[in-house]
């Protein structure tokens, strides 16, 4: 839009200089030779002093076109003094430029600078001592001469207010543009730092697990290896000394006995280390956990009648469901509260994720959207994901419950 507002303004700007061209060159013929070579010479230097004014970028170079347009302006001023539509034209034209291309508040100090100039030079003869004796300082004489400040003020009033406003709006695109890139990088950071929650638990899982199977084998290896050497022994005395050989059975069943013992409390330890995996609900619980923590926006969960797990499979389709729609809440939809409910009807699971956000004019599949679906497909459910008719965006699944599946692992 501002993009259109300043191509229109430069048009008009090109208009007016063209109509002031038309204008002289229609009437100005009474004017000698000398003269039609200053204004020939004061437009060109006009017309490429707005060029400049145009396409430099550099705070000298449009300085430099200012003086020129200014020069050139008071060198066809005292050259058609007579002709105010022209000069009207001429200036609009240059107050346009000057208001487009200086920027705020350059282009009304500048403009009222030549607003000044342009208004002396309006009678040169004044400069120059003819009427200095009687007027010594120029005058603005008649109702078409204060029009001709008047419009000018006003255009230059009027496109430096525009530069203003698409300055401000420039900025505040750029703004949002930072704010998009920053909420993309901390939507990325919160699922690395879900990732990264997970994984420490499971290598820590992992760990333990490793640490009571060398557990387990450094006990059955000592335990097994003294009962052999022990039957050994029993085998090689026959039947010679019966109560050293009842002595050795004895001793033979108390160290199965203790390995027993042992092999039990290491299963029990490696049960309760699986146990401390977070699976199910509790995963959900952890994911609102570490969002809110991040993101500061806030999650409510409704568990509803479900069980604490569906088993590994849909445990883990549901854990990504959620996790893939409180990112795009964050930042697609830049919600600040998310409703996340469970309720098992019908032996399905119903999910439903919905947020307080902007929605989304077009929903477009991407990798998030389209991994949903392929889990959720794979389950034998249905995902359906779009604006909700209160506002947000929400995203519904359903998915089939099977007989004996509750707790499987």
């Amino acid at each position: 839009m501002c993009r259109a507002v300043q191509i229109t303004l430069l048009l008009i700007a090109v208009l007016l200089y063209s109509i002031g061209l038309i204008l002289f060159l229609n009437t100005g013929s009474a004017l000698n030779f000398d003269l039609w070579a200053t204004v020939i010479i004061s437009y060109l230097f006009l017309g490429i002093a707005g060029l400049l004014m145009i396409i430099t970028t550099t705070l000298p170079g449009k300085i430099l076109a200012w003086l020129g347009a200014v020069i050139a302006y008071i060198l066809l001023g005292y050259s058609i003094e007579a002709y105010l539509t022209i000069k009207l034209c001429l200036a609009a034209a240059f107050f346009i430029l000057n208001g487009l291309y200086l920027f705020w508040p350059a282009n009304s100090i500048a403009g009222s600078a030549a607003l000044v100039l342009f208004a002396i030079f309006q009678h040169p003869s004044h400069l120059l001592g003819e009427t200095m004796l009687t007027s010594p300082i120029p005058q603005i004489d008649g109702p078409s001469e204060i029009t001709f400040v008047a419009v000018l003020f006003v255009v230059m009033l009027s496109v430096s207010f525009i530069r203003a406003l698409q300055d401000k709006l420039k900025a505040a695109q750029e703004t949002v543009s930072h704010l998009d890139v920053t909420i993309d990088r901390l939507s990325e950071f919160n699922q690395d730092l879900q990732r990264y929650a997970r994984t420490a638990d499971e290598e820590a899982i992992t760990r333990e697990r490793n640490r009571i199977s060398r557990e387990i084998h450094d006990i059955s290896g000592y335990i097994f290896t003294n009962i052999i050497a022990l039957m050994d022994a029993a085998i090689s005395m026959g039947g010679r000394d019966p109560a050293a050989l009842a002595e050795l059975h004895t001793t033979v069943r108390v160290q199965a006995k203790e390995g027993l013992q042992e092999t039990r409390r290491a299963l029990r330890e490696l049960r309760a280390s699986d146990t401390h995996r977070e699976r199910g609900i509790a995963a959900i619980y952890k994911i609102k956990s570490v969002f809110e923590r991040v993101t500061g926006i806030q999650v409510s969960i409704e568990a509803g009648n479900m069980p604490p797990s569906f088993g590994d499979e849909i445990d883990m389709a549901v854990y990504r469901v959620v996790q893939e729609a409180l990112t795009n809440a964050m930042r697609h939809g830049r919600a600040s509260h998310v409703w996340v409910h469970f309720w098992i009807v019908d032996d399905h699971l119903e999910l439903s994720v919905q947020d307080d956000g902007l929605g989304a004019k077009d929903i477009v599949k991407g990798i998030g959207l389209s991994g949903m679906e392929e889990r959720i497909k794979n389950l034998g459910g249905t995902i359906k994901a779009g604006n909700a008719p209160e506002g947000g965006f929400k995203v519904l699944v359903h998915i089939p419950i099977r007989a004996g599946r509750y707790g499987k692992n």
